[in-house]
C-alpha cells in the first residue's frame, strides 16, 4: 500500500462509555420533581400569606417556635396518659376548683363545680386561633399531668387551674398549716419554690406573655408605711423571680400585679388562708395584642409636652 493509500483511508474514532453514563441517565428527572415540589411549596406559602389573617399569620409562626410540647398533636396521649385535651367541636372549657365542704359553688368565671370538685363546662368565646387553642389545651393538660404526679402531688390541694377570658391561670394559695410564705415575709416557702419549679418548667415551654399577681387575706397587716399592698407585691416579685429561675425568659413577664386583698379567692370568707395566694395567668396572644394596641392608642390620645 502506497503512502497516498495510507492517506486516503478514513480515520474512524471509536467512543466508549462507562458503566456509570447508564446509571445516572434519570438524575435530571428527580432534579426536576424536586424543583416542581420546591414551587409549589412555595406558592402554597404565597397563598397562606395572602388568605390569612395576621393574627393567624402569628399564630403560624408561634406554631414553628414552639417547643416540642406543642409538636405532638392534641389527644395523642403523649402529654396525659391517653387522655384526650383537645375535643373537636368544643370550644368550652373546663375549671379544676376544689372544695372543702364537698358542696358546688361558683368559679371566677361563672362556672359552678359539683361535689367532686369537677366544674360545669364554662360559656366563653372560643379562642379564634386553632393553633394557639391546641397549645392552651396542650398547656393545661401537662399541668394537670404534674399536679398528679410525684412532683407536685402533695401539693394539689394548694393549686387551683381554670381558664379565663385572659387565659390559662395556675393559682398557688395557702391552707392552714401550709403557707407559701410565712406570716408577714416576702420570701418563698420551700413548697411554694418547689411549685414554682416545676410550673416554671413547664411554662417555658410555651412562647406566650405571662401576669403573676399577689393576693392578700383581708386581715390588716401594717410594719410602719409597710402594708397589704407592698407585701402583696413583693411576693409577686419574688414569685416571679422564681419562674425566671425555673425558664421563665424576662421578656415575657407582661404584669407583675400587686392585688392586696381586693380580690378575695373566697369573698364570703375574706380571712380565709386560702385568699393568700400568688396568680400565675398565661395569656391569650390576641388578649396581649389589644392591651398593647390600647395602650398605643392612649399614647397617641395623650398632649405631647
Amino acid at each position: 500500500m502506497s503512502a497516498d493509500d495510507h492517506l486516503k483511508r478514513p480515520i474512524i474514532i471509536k467512543k466508549h462509555h462507562g458503566d456509570h453514563d447508564d446509571e445516572h441517565g434519570g438524575q435530571w428527572k428527580i432534579a426536576y420533581a424536586d424543583f416542581v415540589t420546591a414551587m409549589m411549596a412555595f406558592f402554597l406559602v404565597m397563598w397562606l400569606l395572602s388568605s390569612t389573617t395576621e393574627s393567624q399569620r402569628e399564630g403560624i409562626a408561634q406554631f414553628f417556635t414552639a417547643s416540642s410540647i406543642l409538636d405532638m398533636p392534641a389527644g395523642n396521649g403523649a402529654l396525659d396518659g391517653g387522655r384526650s385535651v383537645l375535643i373537636a367541636g368544643d370550644s368550652r372549657q373546663d375549671a379544676l376548683t376544689q372544695t372543702d365542704d364537698g358542696g358546688a359553688r361558683q368559679d371566677s368565671q361563672g362556672g359552678e363545680t359539683n361535689n367532686d370538685g369537677e366544674a360545669a363546662p364554662i360559656n366563653q368565646e372560643a379562642i379564634r386561633d386553632p393553633i394557639e387553642r391546641q397549645r392552651f389545651d396542650a398547656l393545661k393538660a401537662e399541668l394537670e399531668r404534674q399536679m398528679n404526679s410525684d412532683a407536685l402531688k402533695e401539693f394539689a390541694q394548694n393549686i387551683q387551674l381554670e381558664m379565663t377570658p385572659e387565659g390559662l391561670r395556675l393559682q398557688i394559695f395557702d391552707r392552714d398549716g401550709q403557707p407559701m410564705f410565712n406570716p408577714g415575709a416576702t420570701e418563698p416557702t420551700p413548697r411554694l419554690l418547689r411549685i414554682l419549679d416545676v410550673v416554671g418548667n413547664v411554662l417555658a415551654t410555651v412562647p406566650n406573655a405571662v401576669v403573676v399577681a399577689g393576693h392578700t387575706d383581708g386581715q390588716s397587716f401594717q410594719r410602719g408605711n409597710y402594708g397589704n399592698w407592698e407585701l402583696s407585691a413583693d411576693r409577686a416579685n419574688a414569685s416571679r423571680r422564681a419562674l425566671e429561675r425555673s425558664g421563665v425568659r424576662p421578656a415575657r413577664l407582661f404584669r407583675v400585679e400587686a392585688k392586696a386583698s381586693v380580690e378575695p379567692l373566697l369573698p364570703d370568707a375574706p380571712n380565709d388562708a386560702r385568699n393568700r395566694r400568688i396568680a400565675v395567668t398565661v395569656l391569650r396572644s390576641d388578649v396581649v395584642a389589644d392591651a398593647r394596641n390600647a395602650a398605643a392608642r392612649r399614647a397617641q390620645q395623650e398632649p405631647r409636652r
